[in-house]
């Protein structure tokens, strides 16, 4: 969907109705004309301030809690119209409530294109120094670069298998809750795509790779390299570490240092709440690179490009035609500062 002017006044119109207008539109009229324009049934949710749980209710005398996904269809002509976005709207929460990359980008920005022209900025000591300026000289200067750097956008998909046979029965609460399990999955896969990412950089090219510091001692972490890997970012690259990524392997050996296991400092043993070393939030990530932590500034480092969102088969869903249905979703992620992220590496040679 490309994201234009004339398009937005079109949403921003249709959605700024009078609530008695936007009410009188449902079923298939409703669908088509949130199709037409970009729009999904939550966002007119949103602008009636309502849910899809209390307009089911009010609408065609749903409870989502108690009906089978059956009796959803046989309740009223126009509910079936509402089901594909009942589906999309659970894969979404499961994408992004679970796992962790909402939280560790700058923003997730909507494009037009599967290739993408990334702005971004070359920084070097000699450009970025504020200096004495004579009058009539030249003043330093800052670019911002655009055009050399194209991230290209894949297509990520999944399949839902199950005949209509297997889910009627089903409530659709309870489907929903399968649903967000196979969202959360999807997450996950986006977590590891981040996690190369911040690591080896975007497709764009090798020079969005990260800066790798070595740990003091090979094969070993110490409480001394989480901040020297600190240090560097902050006082070198001038970012502001926000968060540090580990798997699992890695994540022991750091939840085993004594500095960490500090019971006045922390209390991780009691409560389960991960520790924030140097007040960083300490990530686990399943698919982090072993034996690298990746130190992060999020309010800089890398943004996620989405060409399209999650996408369903609606003509199938509506059509209770279930076998197969697939959900996919065009993306990827781009690094803005090269140096608003860091890579601790254990895995050397002495």
């Amino acid at each position: 969907m490309v994201y234009d002017s004339s398009l937005m006044k079109d949403q921003a119109r249709f959605l700024t109705q009078p609530q008695e207008t936007l009410r009188a539109m449902r079923g298939r009229e409703l669908y088509e004309t949130l199709g037409s324009l970009g729009l999904n049934h939550t966002h007119y949710f949103r602008a009636l301030g309502t849910n899809v749980q209390d307009y089911c209710a009010q609408e065609f005398g749903i409870d989502l809690g108690r009906i089978t996904v059956e009796r959803f269809f046989q309740s009223d002509p126009g509910a079936k119209w509402l089901f594909p976005d009942v589906v999309r709207e659970a894969v979404v929460a499961g994408m992004t409530r679970k796992p962790a990359y909402p939280r560790l980008i700058i923003r997730d920005e909507h494009i037009s294109s599967v290739a993408y022209d990334v702005p971004y900025v070359e920084e070097n000591d000699a450009n970025e120094e504020l200096r004495h300026v004579a009058e009539g000289a030249a003043i330093p200067e800052s670019e911002i670069t655009y055009g050399d750097r194209v991230v290209k956008l894949e297509k990520l998909g999944r399949g839902v298998i199950a005949s209509y046979e297997v889910i009627r029965r089903m409530s659709v609460d309870m489907l929903r809750v399968h649903l967000q399990r196979i969202g959360e999955n999807l997450g996950r896969n986006l977590d590891a795509r981040l996690a190369a990412v911040l690591v080896n950089g975007d497709n764009s090219g090798a020079g969005t790779a990260a800066a790798v510091l070595n740990t003091h001692t090979a094969n070993t972490w110490a409480y001394r390299d989480l901040v020297a890997g600190f240090n560097k970012l902050t006082l070198e690259h001038y970012f502001t570490p926000t968060h540090m990524l580990a798997n699992a392997e890695t994540l022991e050996a750091i939840l085993d240092l004594d500095e960490i296991k500090d019971s006045a400092l922390f209390d991780f043993a009691k409560t389960g709440n991960l520790p924030t070393p140097l007040g960083v939030n300490l990530v686990p990530m399943a698919d982090q690179p072993a034996n690298q932590i990746t130190i992060l500034d999020a309010q800089y480092a890398v943004q996620k490009l989405t060409e399209q969102d999650l996408l369903v088969e609606s003509d199938k869903l509506i059509n209770q035609q279930w076998d197969r249905t697939y959900l996919t979703v065009v993306t990827d992620f781009a690094i803005i500062y090269a140096k608003a992220r860091i890579v601790l590496n254990s895995a050397w040679q002495a």
